[in-house]
């Protein structure tokens, strides 16, 4: 029966389907058919190559390209992987004690791939994987991710929670470190086992081992090359007395990235070069790479038989990001088909939008929030201002406790919440398209508040708030606000806090000054790091989607704004250690209701933005998707062909990589029931949040984030045509 009202159904979305197709314009010839060009805002330049350092999405986009990982988010999911470097992991509880006298109750256990190689034709091994965890802990530079592998297998934020001493002078504690460092990562010939200190599984743990700070680099080829050829002060991987490690530990500076970026993965591409001058970076395929050309995945929603899975048509042999341009040039090469991918500003966007040639995928739903930061003792050697000594208050400057000061500190901090025009800001840098939370606990994670009462915009508030601050009216001061080169909603933001703070001065008579300074991506978070930016506007794309991931990095006081910061509150330490280690979902759920209390009356920061998503790139691109946590984009599951379901063309160039069937989902050539029934088998699933069990990006063929009867009507519109399948281009 069900298969008769199947058959009677696509008659009537046969029907259906030649009213959906619209006939807009000839599509236009592909250029560089075998080759990616991405042009992102100007001042995206990667901070380094070195996947332990990285915290930044600059650098994980070109880690990503290069490096593997144990496992990796299949498609849009946060929730199912696929294997990379491993092929299969278990999770025991074991409680085991560690020879130092760490407790362990859970252990991860990864079955390491065979048969892979490095770049530098070195062959992948279990050894590698344990060398690159640790190299990582041992590292622990300040502001990066390191903490989130502390947590679970240490039960700590980080190597200095110890007293460890220096290089020079270790201390009492630093031995200890270095052998539960040994001990949290062990290998064997075939596995590689996490030791986890943490009292209990840690939820998020195969997450953090799928992002770029997890990627695995090759012990020989560091050793070999890094240290022997080229004699740079890298940890070799060994233990001889347990202290040695201090050598390696909190570096200026990663030997990756010292006096030039150095690069070896197992990855789908190889580096080509990364030029700081001419601004962009390029990456070439890795012809030998393990899982083969074309892609193999992502699949449609979980199939039981994977062999009958669509797979990708094509590949990128190569792949260019270039931060070299402003919008006016972007806009151009975008628009002339010059750039594939393009970073394209809100407030230009009824530029680009439905023009020929070009495609938004919209809305897609953002698990990251924008913020002002401020400093609560900002290093007097900073270039970005006057800093006076702490209570020092003159007019052509700061103290450096002006936001931090213990007692009147929160005055300025809330002066300044009420000098911004949230709903003008909101309105003119996104086109209404964001909210501004309440706190960095934003919508779409779990035990978010909305009854925490946001941010309002009162300029009498804030003079008011400016009043309780002794000396501060009658002095006067001028501040530095600063963000990041290219990013125009930052740049927005600091000139609607300039235009409040004017406000405040043409109504009240006073003599507070702001002067914004733009600063390239890379000194910008190497200043956030050092306190010397009195203010700053950052974002925080989150590493998991649990609010831990949120309350850690803006509140915790060795978290990594705070810490920058220099924010300490031992209540809210405490609070956010109770709310990670606490299992109950309802008990957990009023720890983070605390904490969102608390973060709102002591504002530290100030959340600015959480956008709806957009994304822009030629309507030749193939194999896109979207993933809330990726940090940019994945060369390996593209290539360039009209295939794309929603390019709904009349006509296509005559060459054998142009498929001319839209709705062809499976990539196989031809329009059948498999097309029709990979639709229908996600029929009824949206993107999210939360993502439904059944979507897959595949199914949902004209583009609008559902997938419903029009999808299954464009299936079926060209049931039985054929056409020819994806070949590299002569």
């Amino acid at each position: 029966m069900k298969k008769v009202v199947s058959l009677a159904l696509i008659s009537v979305f046969l029907m259906l389907g030649s009213l959906l197709l619209t006939p807009a314009f000839a599509a236009p010839v592909i250029k560089r058919p075998m080759g990616i060009y991405v042009a992102t805002i100007e001042g995206g330049v990667p901070e380094t190559v070195d996947p332990a350092w990285c915290y930044d999405t600059a650098s994980a986009e070109l880690i990503f390209n290069v490096y593997d990982t144990l496992l990796y988010f299949d498609g849009e999911s946060l929730e199912h992987f696929i294997p990379q470097l491993a092929t299969e992991y278990t999770l025991q509880e074991v409680n085991w004690t560690s020879p130092e006298g760490l407790f362990c109750r859970y252990r991860y256990t990864f079955k390491i791939r065979q048969n892979v190689n490095f770049t530098s034709g070195h062959l992948l091994t279990p050894k590698d994987v344990e060398y690159s965890i640790e190299r990582g802990m041992i590292q622990d530079r300040c502001g990066g991710p390191q903490w989130m592998f502390y947590e679970p297998l240490l039960n700590s934020w980080g190597a200095e929670a110890w007293n460890i001493g220096t290089a020079t002078v270790p201390g009492p504690e630093a031995e200890l470190v270095g052998k539960m460092i040994d001990h949290a990562v062990e290998s064997n010939a075939t596995h590689v086992w996490f030791n986890l200190a943490f009292p209990g599984p840690y939820a998020p743990f195969l997450q953090i081992l799928s992002q770029s700070w997890s990627s695995i680099l090759s012990k020989q080829w560091v050793n070999e090359y890094v240290i022997g050829t080229l004699h740079r002060p890298e940890w070799p991987g060994d233990w001889p007395d347990y202290t040695s490690w201090l050598a390696y530990h909190d570096p200026a500076v990663s030997p990756l990235d010292d006096p030039s970026p150095i690069m070896c993965g197992t990855g789908p591409y190889k580096l080509v070069i990364l030029d700081y001058a001419a601004k962009y970076w390029t990456v070439e395929r890795n012809v030998n790479y393990w899982r083969g050309w074309p892609a193999e995945w992502p699949a449609p929603p979980y199939p039981s038989d994977p062999a009958k899975n669509p797979t990708p048509a094509g590949y990128v042999d190569t792949a260019t990001v270039t931060w070299a341009y402003e919008w006016p040039a972007r806009s151009s090469m975008f628009l002339a088909g010059d750039v594939d991918f393009c970073a394209v500003p809100r407030e230009y966007i009824g530029t680009i939008v439905g023009q020929p040639g070009l495609r938004c995928t919209y809305p897609l739903p953002v698990l990251a929030v924008g913020s002002l930061f401020f400093t609560f003792d900002v290093d007097p050697a900073t270039p970005y201002g006057t800093i006076n000594d702490y209570g020092v208050f003159t007019a052509d400057g700061i103290p450096r406790d002006f936001f931090g000061n213990p007692t009147w500190g929160i005055h300025t901090r809330l002066a300044f919440a009420y000098a911004f025009d949230y709903t003008t800001y909101l309105q003119t840098a996104f086109l209404g398209e964001a909210i501004a939370p309440a706190t960095a606990i934003i919508p779409g994670l779990v035990c978010y508040d909305g009854s925490i009462p946001g941010y309002t915009y009162n300029i009498d508030k804030a003079y008011d708030e400016f009043s309780k601050v002794p000396g501060l009216v009658g002095t006067g001061f001028t501040v530095t606000v600063t963000y990041n080169t290219g990013n125009i909603p930052r740049q927005r933001a600091c000139e609607k806090l300039k235009e409040g703070i004017d406000a405040i001065n043409a109504k009240y008579h006073t003599s507070f000054v702001v002067n914004i300074v733009n600063i390239d991506w890379k000194p910008y978070l190497g200043a956030m790091v050092r306190s010397q930016l009195a203010t700053f506007i950052i974002g925080w794309l989150a590493d998991y989607p649990d609010p831990h991931n949120f309350a850690f990095p803006f509140y915790h006081s060795e978290g990594t704004f705070a810490a920058c910061q220099k924010y300490s509150n031992p209540t809210m330490d405490d609070l956010i250690k109770k709310g990670i280690e606490e299992s109950d979902p309802v008990k957990r759920c009023q720890i983070y209701h605390d904490i969102q209390v608390l973060a709102r009356q002591e504002t530290p920061s100030i959340p600015l933005y959480q956008a709806v998503g957009r994304h822009f790139e030629r309507d030749w691109v193939v194999g896109w998707h979207y993933n809330t946590i990726s940090p940019g984009i994945y060369f390996y599951n593209l290539w360039k062909w009209y295939y794309v379901p929603h390019s709904e063309f009349p006509d296509y160039p005559p060459y054998d990589y142009s498929n001319r069937l839209p709705e062809d989902v499976n990539y196989d050539g031809k329009v059948d029931m498999k097309d029709i029934g990979y639709t229908c088998k996600s029929y009824g699933a949206t993107y999210g949040p939360p993502l439904h069990e059944r979507w897959h990006f595949r199914c949902d063929i004209n583009n609008d984030r559902k997938i419903d009867m029009k999808d299954i009507g464009f299936a079926a519109k060209d049931y039985g045509k054929t056409s020819s399948v994806w070949a590299p281009p002569p």
